[in-house]
């Protein structure tokens, strides 16, 4: 492994800037910075007189820029890395069996947890309930959390623990799913959630860090060298002493952390506010709910859904109470990221920005819509006109086409996942997975923005595909954007001299393949703070 204060990474192609073809043979390191990038000699030669030089060959390979992904969960991710993985799930008899088994290896009293199921892929197109899940988990307490996050379908016995019966009534900005006779079936939607989850036992401090640098391991491996986190484990204190201690055990990842917005009043006490921290670990933005989720018709739309028209979807907050949510969090000088996907739900997070904004001008705070999925032209225009940054996740889009159209209409579909469209209108935008949503891997968000197909290629013309961008757009979304929207554009998301020598090497060259080979480009090295932090070989 490269110690990172002296190194020559040579007989590469390094591409200084995402979004040019241009390519240098070597790249000089020096304390974790980019000294000199271009011809090998004139590397070599920059390096201060008497410096003990390592030289690292890269077989000419291609090199570009370390990716940011600009929206994850790294801790969640990492614990899910420990309970059922239910992404591939095909049928309600799978998720059953699936329960069967763990419940076997698992005490009377303890929790089965798991995540990535949905309903659109299951043989019977409906949603599991709690009558499936005590058929096989032995009055367990069970929580199966859908793939986007926002529903859950619980046990009987995790009901019971968490008190919720049929008297019990329906939160703000949340839903109990009820049968024909008034009982809960089971799915909890956005808020509700949180009635059973926090009954679910937290991981001990030890059991949290070991799934941290796992996952941490898994984005390395990935090429990911820079992370937008959304983490609510272990507050404030615990949040940055979790990743300090993974860096001093050898797992090193640079993280802005988004906090949740239950932690501001914790933060605010502290002089710690967006921005402040060192190259490791940095105060990110206040992260805010807005609306749910399309696949779980929780999205809030202006109008009804097409497939299910008593529903227009759920605001989590009312819209007087998200302006003054964000008011605050813009006047104790933080960002915020509001997550918001449907139209309603983006619009009325526009609107709470611009009030901010109008209260106290503030220059350029790059307050961020996160998803921005279902649009309209105007959206856009407000979205350019508030300097916001649009945290898009292209991957979605693989998943999302065999049922988007349905939820929407083709009418709102024409405006929807408008990466193209955003770009054009001058849009500032950050690429990330939404991890454990859907894989941390750039490669394979680059992949869709580029071809907008899913993993098997399909459909043949591409779905909407006047959204397209190209590669190097894609890329810039991943590096530049993700920089961009941490105000870190100084320190990263390029190999200029002086910048964080933060890079990946790539099995095949990503500007000359066919585009759908792109998914299948292997990660052949990262290199973070010039040193080797993986290596396929």
């Amino acid at each position: 492994m490269a110690r990172g204060e002296a190194v020559l990474y040579q007989n590469g192609r390094f591409h200084v800037f995402p979004h040019e073809t241009r390519e240098r043979e070597a790249l000089a390191v020096y304390h974790g910075r980019v000294l000199y990038v271009g011809d090998r000699e004139d590397a070599r030669n920059a390096f201060p007189a008497g410096t003990e030089v390592e030289v690292v060959d890269l077989g000419g390979k291609v090199a570009i820029p370390g990716f940011i992904d600009s929206h994850m969960h790294l801790m969640s991710f990492g614990v899910g890395l420990r309970q059922l993985s239910l992404n591939d799930v095909k049928s309600i008899g799978e998720l059953k069996r699936l329960v069967a088994e763990k419940a076997q290896v698992s005490g009377p009293d303890e929790w089965i947890l798991g995540r990535g199921w949905d309903q659109d892929f299951f043989a019977e197109k409906r949603f599991p309930t709690r009558k499936d899940l005590d058929e096989v988990c032995g009055g367990r307490p069970v929580y199966l959390v859908r793939a986007c996050g926002h529903l859950a379908v619980a046990s009987s016995r995790a009901l019971e623990l968490a008190g919720v019966t049929r008297e019990t009534s329906d939160p703000p900005g949340g839903l109990i799913d009820r049968d024909p006779y008034g009982d809960p079936t089971g799915v909890l939607r956005e808020s509700a959630q949180e009635i059973v989850r926090s009954k679910i036992p937290e991981p001990g401090r030890e059991a949290l860090l070991q799934s941290t640098k796992e996952a941490i391991r898994y984005l390395l491996e990935r090429g990911i060298t820079s992370v937008h986190s959304n983490d609510g484990y272990a507050g404030v204190k615990g949040i940055m002493e979790m990743y300090r201690d993974a860096l001093a055990a050898g797992f090193p990842m640079r993280v802005y952390w988004d906090l949740p917005y239950d932690l501001l009043d914790e933060l605010a006490e502290g002089p710690l506010r967006t921005g402040d921290g060192d190259d490791y670990f940095r105060i990110g933005a206040v992260k805010i709910f807005a609306d749910g989720s399309l696949g779980g018709r929780t999205a809030a739309l202006e109008e009804p859904y097409s497939d299910q028209p008593d529903t227009s979807g759920i605001l989590v907050v009312p819209e007087k109470e998200l302006k003054e949510m964000v008011y605050r969090a813009h006047a104790l000088g933080m960002q915020v990221a509001v997550h918001a996907i449907g139209d309603r739900a983006v619009r009325v997070a526009l609107e709470a920005i611009g009030y901010a904004q109008n209260r106290i001008t503030r220059e350029r705070p790059r307050h961020r819509i996160v998803h921005a999925q279902i649009l309209s032209p105007g959206l856009v225009s407000e979205m350019k006109r508030n300097g916001v940054v649009a945290d898009v996740q292209p991957k979605f889009l693989t998943t999302d086409m065999r049922w988007a159209q349905d939820r929407v209409g083709p009418r709102r579909m024409r405006s929807s996942y408008a990466w193209r469209t955003m770009l054009k209108a001058g849009v500032h935008m950050a690429g990330g997975s939404d991890c454990p949503v859907e894989p941390a891997d750039p490669l394979w968000g680059i992949y869709a923005a580029v071809t907008r197909k899913d993993m098997d290629g399909e459909p043949k013309t591409s779905y909407y595909p006047n959204e397209r961008i190209t590669v190097e757009e894609a890329l810039r979304m991943f590096t530049m954007g993700g920089a961009y929207g941490e105000f870190a554009e100084h320190k990263k998301g390029t190999l200029e001299p002086g910048k964080l020598a933060d890079f990946v090497v790539l099995s095949d060259n990503i500007f000359r393949v066919p585009h759908e080979y792109i998914k299948d480009i292997k990660v052949e090295m990262t290199v973070l703070g010039g040193k080797v932090v993986y290596s396929r070989t």
